[in-house]
C-alpha cells in the first residue's frame, strides 16, 4: 500500500497517530508521500522510525518550529510607513532554523537512502510555477524544509540553486505522483488533516480571512486529487481518511495538550479503518 500524508503544520500529529498506528499493525506500507509537515512524517516512516513518530510529536513547541524574526517584531514600533517598508523588506514573519535542528535530528538519511519503503516529497518552485518532487536518493535537510516553507509566512529554501516553497501548492496530498511512481500499489490511503463536520471560523479579520481560505483551498485540492485518483488508477483502493471528529487546532498552535488529543484521536481511525478492512 501507499500512504499519503497531507501535513498542516500541528495537525500532523493526527496523522502521525494514523501512521503509528498502520505501522505496529505490520501493514505493507511501500511507498509514503507528504508534503508540508506529512514531509517529515513520510521521512520519518521512511527511516524506519515510524515507532518514533509520537514521542516526537510530544515533545514539539513552538520554540522548536519556529521563532519570529526580530526585525519583524521591531517593526511595529516604527511609524506606520516604515513599518509598512520593513516588512515588504522582510523575506518572512518566522525565522524556521529550530526546525531545520529538528529535521536534523530526529532524521537518519543514510537509513533514508536504504529503505525498502520509497519516499516521495513535494516542494514548489514558485519562479518556474511548477512541483518539484524528491525521493529517498534526493531528499535532504533543505528539501523537507522547502516542502514546508508556507509563503509569507517562511522563507523560500535554495534546493541545488532554485528557491523552493511549500508543497501543498502544487499538491497537498500527493497521491497522484505516488500511484505515477509505483504502478504495482494495490491500495492507496490519503490522510487529511480536516474533519468533514469542521467549520471554519468567520472571516471577520485579515487573518482570518487569509488563514481559511488556504485552508479551503488545501481541502479542495486534497478532496480534487483523491478523486482524479481514483478516476486514473480504476484498479487501486485509493481511501481518504478524514478525522472522525474536528480537530480544532490551527496550524501554528504548536500546543502539546491538543497534539496529544490528536495523536490519540489518529490512532483511534486508523483502528476503525483497519476494523473495517477486517485486520
Amino acid at each position: 500500500m501507499a500512504l499519503v500524508l497531507s501535513g498542516g503544520g500541528a495537525k500532523g500529529a493526527y496523522e502521525a497517530g494514523v501512521a503509528a498506528a498502520f505501522a505496529e499493525r505490520g501493514l505493507p506500507i511501500r511507498l509514503v508521500a507528504g508534503s508540508s509537515a506529512g514531509a517529515l512524517n513520510a521521512a520519518m516512516i521512511a527511516s524506519g522510525r515510524a515507532d518514533q513518530l509520537e514521542t516526537m510529536w510530544r515533545s514539539v513547541q513552538r520554540e522548536r518550529v519556529y521563532s519570529l524574526r526580530a526585525s519583524v517584531f521591531f517593526a511595529g514600533f516604527l511609524p506606520g510607513w516604515l513599518t509598512l517598508f520593513a516588512l515588504n523588506e522582510a523575506s518572512s514573519l518566522f525565522d524556521p532554523s529550530p526546525l531545520r535542528d529538528l529535521i536534523a535530528t530526529s532524521l537518519d538519511f543514510d537509513r533514508i537512502r536504504a529503505s525498502s519503503v520509497r519516499l516521495l516529497v513535494t516542494a514548489t518552485d514558485l519562479a518556474a510555477r511548477e512541483k518539484r518532487v524528491f525521493d529517498n536518493r534526493t531528499v535532504t535537510v533543505d528539501a523537507l524544509m522547502a516542502a514546508a516553507a508556507v509563503p509569507g509566512l517562511f522563507p523560500p529554501v535554495e534546493v541545488d540553486g532554485t528557491l523552493l516553497v511549500d508543497g501543498g501548492l502544487t499538491g497537498r496530498a500527493p497521491v497522484l505522483e505516488a500511484l505515477e511512481a509505483d504502478a504495482s500499489v494495490g491500495r492507496a490511503v490519503v490522510v487529511m488533516s480536516y474533519a468533514p463536520t469542521e467549520r471554519g471560523a468567520s472571516p471577520s479579520t485579515m487573518r482570518r480571512a487569509l488563514e481559511e481560505s488556504f485552508e479551503l483551498m488545501m481541502i479542495q485540492q486534497i478532496r480534487r486529487d483523491t478523486e482524479l485518483a481514483r478516476l486514473r488508477h480504476p484498479a487501486v483502493d485509493v481511501q481518504l481518511l478524514a478525522p472522525s471528529s474536528p480537530l480544532l487546532l490551527r496550524p501554528l498552535d504548536f500546543d502539546a495538550e491538543a497534539m496529544a488529543r490528536l495523536l490519540a484521536l489518529g490512532r483511534g481511525d486508523a483502528q476503525a479503518c483497519l476494523e473495517a478492512w477486517g485486520r
